[in-house]
């Protein structure tokens, strides 16, 4: 044996190790020259699960993208790699491939005497699973934070709140849910009185019988008394035959919650008055008394002392009604609890539909600006709007509607949210373009096809979007 044939021979034994140290790295790695044109693959790449090594080897890279296995590459252009890495740096980005495999790649020059690029080394980890793990592990912690924010002792999963202000209102329902005094709720439509009214009765003694609620201002009022008191047979004309039991007694032990208290009918409000004082009423027609067993809530958006000094309301009633008031405070005035009522909401309306979608930053920042005069209620119907509508898994501000766009009150420094520009509005209409058009194509190359561009810009456009391609065919 030649000297030459022994140096070959020990090189072959070299390359052999390397190839079998390879095989067995749990990473892909491709190896390809300057050109892009692919000399060596291990048995773990992600290539390998549609083509054999030797389909692969000695194919360019490029020639691969075009074919559409990879359906999504971020943040980079493969026609540009090589020049890219002149600058004898590592470079990272991710890709998805038909299978749906999710990768993280790093692709590392070598450069021969001249320091030109000779070689481009790719290690590729699948992150599929650990995207899904993240995922799982971003609910959790979301709930767990839910969770921690609830009221104390169970009191269930729709008061949400991490602010001071909230504190003081929970030290005071838990107080007063253990006895039996009339309560009376204020705050600007929307805050949550009625979430509250459930919460103090959930926690009391009488958390086992009924909750009945009825809206003061939803009734009309030759109704109103037949549905507060109930009704004999024969009442009034219409009346069944056999009566029917006001809202009263069918809250038997439990809790009466009268929201919208102020827009109570004054030829009510007396004898609303009458059954506190004497703890008994009579059905309409009737002339058996009842007794009044059910606690008191009542609630109201309205300035009641007000009301009773234009002599809209009743005094004694106000007094009966009002032993132990609590003011809810509008959202405005705890900003602490935004953001987790968003994500709370987001979360709720993710799980409802099967959706995946998050906040951006900036849209983080409208809502901690937005005076919100609608309040929770407001935030939670802003938010399932923007879950439903908004096209990628990132609400941005764009999915923010015009009408809440434009609204400058109460925004930090006098900030306000300009008309969208020419640039802005023509990126939306492409993106919204690109996403119908590859949602209903088969592969990224028909899309492209669709559009009039070429597979490698219509790539490009899907990460500037972040439009996944996983679900692509080929």
């Amino acid at each position: 044996m030649t000297d030459l044939e022994d140096i070959v021979r020990k090189k072959e034994r070299i390359i052999d190790q390397l190839i079998t140290i390879a095989n067995l790295v749990s990473d892909g790695i491709l190896v390809t020259k300057a050109d892009s044109t692919i000399i060596m693959i291990n048995q773990k790449h992600a290539l390998l699960d549609m083509f054999t090594m030797e389909e692969v080897v000695g194919q360019k890279l490029t020639n691969i993208v075009e074919g559409g296995f990879y359906t999504f590459l971020s943040p980079v252009d493969v026609y540009r790699m090589a020049e890219i890495l002149e600058e004898k740096k590592t470079l990272n980005f991710e890709a998805i491939v038909k299978s749906g495999r999710r990768l993280l790649v790093s692709a590392n020059p070598i450069l021969n005497e001249d320091g030109k690029v000779y070689r481009i080394v790719y290690t590729s980890r699948d992150i599929t699973a650990l995207e899904k793990m993240r995922r799982e592990l971003e609910k959790e912690a979301n709930l767990r934070m839910f969770y921690e924010q609830q009221l104390r002792h169970d009191a269930g999963e729709d008061l949400i709140f991490r602010s001071k202000e909230m504190h003081d209102v929970l030290d005071i329902v838990m107080k007063v849910s253990k006895v039996d005094s009339n309560i009376f709720l204020n705050g600007e439509s929307g805050v949550g009185k009625g979430v509250i009214a459930r919460k103090i009765h959930e926690l009391g003694p009488r958390k086992d019988q009924p909750f009945v609620q009825l809206n003061c201002a939803a009734i009309p009022e030759n109704l109103f008394e037949a549905e507060l008191f109930g009704y004999d047979e024969g009442a009034f004309t219409g009346a069944k035959k056999q009566g029917k039991p006001g809202l009263l007694e069918l809250a038997g032990d439990g809790t009466i919650f009268l929201d919208e208290i102020a827009d109570l009918p004054s030829s009510l409000q007396a004898k609303l008055l009458q059954v506190l004082q004497e703890g008994e009423f009579r059905r309409v027609g009737g002339v058996t008394p009842i007794r009044l067993k059910a606690r008191v809530i009542t609630a109201t958006n309205k300035d009641l002392e007000e009301l009773v000094r234009q002599n809209r309301f009743r005094e004694d009633l106000y007094y009966r009604l009002c032993v132990v008031p609590i003011t809810i405070p509008p959202l405005k005035h705890r900003p602490e609890d935004i953001l987790l009522l968003a994500n709370y909401f987001l979360q709720k309306f993710n799980n409802k539909y099967g959706l995946h979608k998050r906040l951006d930053d900036e849209v983080k920042k409208w809502m901690c600006r937005y005076p919100w005069p609608g309040n929770v209620r407001e935030l939670q119907n802003i938010i399932e709007r923007l879950a439903i509508v908004s096209e990628g898994d990132f609400i941005t501000l764009l999915d923010i509607p015009d009408s809440y766009r434009s609204k400058s009150e109460g925004l930090e420094d006098g900030e306000n949210f300009k008309t969208p520009s020419l640039k802005e509005v023509n990126e939306a209409a492409e993106r919204r373009l690109l996403e119908s058009v590859i949602r209903n194509s088969k592969s990224s190359r028909q899309a492209a096809k669709e559009l009039g561009i070429s597979q490698a810009t219509l790539l490009r456009k899907a990460h500037k979007y972040g439009i996944a391609l996983g679900s692509q065919k080929d």
